[in-house]
Order: structure tokens, then sequence, then C-alpha cells
């Protein structure tokens, strides 16, 4: 009987060595990950960063250029124009760029829901599935600039670096630290721009994106973005910049259709 609890003995002390060094070898892998983490300038989230594009934003053409040093430069940008020149594309990569470089602390994306009358109860899921299709165009920049697990980790809502809401969703709000897009901005009210506008507090980037030929409102309302273009002016805090069908960079095929419909 001695012998037999003597081996049973040594057994448990092997298995208890094997865990120590499985236990440590995880330990230095996971301190491994975090100091990556930590070298990237980015706060640590448990994993290793994803790789992600960093190729500057440049200007194709005039126009973009306005553009651009208007998100640099000042608080509130108006931008209209047609469909390919690429407002969302550059707002999403700067509101990105910014983010990583904790210009702010968080990006705000949000725009009208017109077609289901701001009501997104018939699709599946919550709020953030439910816009998930119309927030898609912003999206697919915001992961391309951030990487995949670090853009998940700033959707998760107890981290809140990046949200999406519906318009409705801005009443009663105040943004602060944050770089805010609205796209689509043809398509909301002049009282409801002027609700939207009145949020913005201290340290923002706000973009406000649209294209006044596509309004979907309803007869003999106006477009919260045409009556924005009459109020506001260049000045030190505010841009508006105007694309027209020739700043179109997406396809020839999409410049063709844009002189088609002309």
């Amino acid at each position: 009987m001695g012998r037999q609890k003597a081996v049973i003995k040594a057994r448990r002390e092997a298995r208890r060595v094997l865990r120590n060094d499985s236990r440590s070898h995880r330990q230095r892998e996971e301190e491994s990950v975090t100091s990556l983490v930590h070298m990237s300038g980015l706060d640590a989230i448990g994993m290793a960063r994803d790789s992600r594009d960093v190729a500057p934003v440049e200007a194709r053409n005039d126009a973009q250029a306005h553009y651009l040093h208007a998100i640099e430069t000042k608080q509130l940008i108006f931008a209209t124009g047609e469909a390919g020149c690429g407002k969302t594309w550059i707002s999403a990569a700067k509101a990105a760029e910014a983010l990583i470089h904790k210009d702010i602390d968080k990006i705000i994306v949000t725009r009208p829901v017109l077609q289901a009358d701001e009501d997104l109860g018939f699709l599946p899921g919550d709020i953030a599935e439910k816009f998930a299709p119309y927030f898609r165009p912003v999206y697919d920049v915001l992961v391309k600039r951030l990487g995949s697990s670090f853009m998940q980790y700033c959707l998760r809502p107890e981290i809140g670096k990046v949200e999406i809401s519906p318009f409705a969703y801005m009443r009663g709000r105040t943004f602060e630290n944050a770089f805010v897009i609205l796209d689509e901005a043809q398509n909301v009210t002049a009282a409801q721009m002027k609700m939207f506008l009145t949020r913005l507090g201290e340290n923002v980037t706000v973009v406000v994106n649209g294209d006044i030929t596509q309004c979907d409102l309803p007869a003999g309302v106006q477009s919260g973005l045409g009556d924005a273009l009459m109020r506001f002016q260049e000045d030190d805090m505010v841009s508006v910049v105007r694309f027209s069908a020739a700043d179109c960079v997406r396809s020839t095929l999409c410049q063709r259709t844009l002189s088609a419909y002309a």
C-alpha cells in the first residue's frame, strides 16, 4: 500500500507540474500579444492587431482636396455632390485616422432611414443589427482602415468607440470629443437638420454628406441639406464643398451613368 500511494502521489505531482508549465506558457503568450498592441499605440484588447490599410488619404481632384482640407481644419463640413465623388469614403477614412491617433474618443455615424419611415422594427436583431444594411458603406471603410478585430471591439456597447445610430436617435444628444458623420443628409428636413446641428459640443468634427439632386422627401418638404447650404457660408469653423459629376472617381462606367442621367 505504501508503494501504491507513492506512485499516486508522484503522478499527481507530475500533473501539477504540467499544468503550471501550460499556464506559464499561456501567460507568456498573452504578455507578448499585449506588448504588441501597446507598441501599436492602441489600447490592449486581448488580441493582436489586424492588418489594416494605412495608405494616406489623398485627393484625386480639386474638389476632394477642398474636402480633405476642410475635414482637417474645420469643425463643420457640408458636402453635396453626385454618387461616386468619394464623400463617404474620405470622411470615414479620416474618422478612422482620428480615432487611431486618439484625436477623438469615438466615431458616430448616422443617417435617415426614410424608406422605413424611421421604423426599423421589421428587421431582426437589436438596433445595430437593424441599421447595419444602411451603415454598410461606412462600415466597410472603417473595417478596412481600423482592422476587423479592432472594429468589433469598438462596436461593443460597453466600449462605444464606434456608434451606429439612426437619425431619429440623435434628439437630446450632445456630441463631444467625436467625429460625427451624417450621411444621406438630403433626406432630413430643415427642422431635423437644426436639431442635429444644435447637438454639437466641444472638440467635434461633423461631416454632413448628401446629394441634393436625390432627395426622397415628400413633395413640398424642404431638404435640410439644401436649407443648410443656403444658411451657411465658408468661415473659420464651417466649410461648404460642392462636388460635380466631373468629380466622380468611382469608375468610368459611373461617370457615364451620371452623364446619361444629367
